[in-house]
């Protein structure tokens, strides 16, 4: 299995919602990025560990993290392998036990970070989602194919409200594409 190891960069809040942001991971050269959308809890979760403004030894991630065995933690890593339905596909597997379970994409970003647990992405797919890395950037690129199906319907009535048809058309196309692959899961 040919994986890139990706690196927590840093996380950036969608201009137009508060619920919502975006998670910057980089190949370890900081060449390639890819970005992934987590919630206003997780932003929060990752705030706290990144700025270091409240002592996190006693929160429940860190305290489940000691209990765990440091071999067993060593065998342990975690997969981006897939996208569906505009979330990337994460697994957490034990090496060791050849166990694995899925994981939220946003979450798994937030153990490696505090745990060290190495978190991976198939290397076909980061060649297909990723953007150059550019630091301290302003803006920050979002392949359509990662955002859920209501930040895709928002975003194609606005492209539609603005009359950016060309945009809205590309939206429209990602949203049938992902209807049609249900419909043919569903078979």
């Amino acid at each position: 299995m040919d994986r890139t190891r990706l690196i927590y960069k840093g996380i950036s809040g969608i201009v137009g919602t508060d619920k919502v942001c975006l998670v910057v991971l980089t190949d370890e050269s900081e060449s390639r990025q890819i970005t992934i959308v987590c919630d206003s809890n997780t932003e929060f979760q990752l705030g706290i560990r990144t700025c270091k403004t409240v002592q996190t030894d006693r929160l429940l991630p860190e305290i489940l993290l000691k209990l765990i065995d440091v071999s067993v933690k060593t065998s342990l890593e975690m997969v981006i392998d897939d996208i569906v339905d505009g979330q990337y596909s994460v697994s957490l597997h034990n090496i060791l036990t050849g166990a694995a379970m899925s994981i939220r994409a946003s979450d798994a970003v937030l153990l490696s970070y505090i745990s060290d647990i190495p978190l991976y992405i198939e290397k076909e797919m980061m060649y297909r989602q990723s953007v150059a890395y550019r630091k301290n950037a302003g803006d920050i690129p979002l392949p359509i194919n990662t955002i859920s199906n209501d930040m895709l319907d928002k975003a194609m009535q606005k492209a539609i409200n603005d009359e950016n048809y060309e945009l809205a058309s590309l939206l429209r196309d990602e949203r049938q594409r992902r209807m049609n692959d249900n419909e043919n899961k569903s078979r």
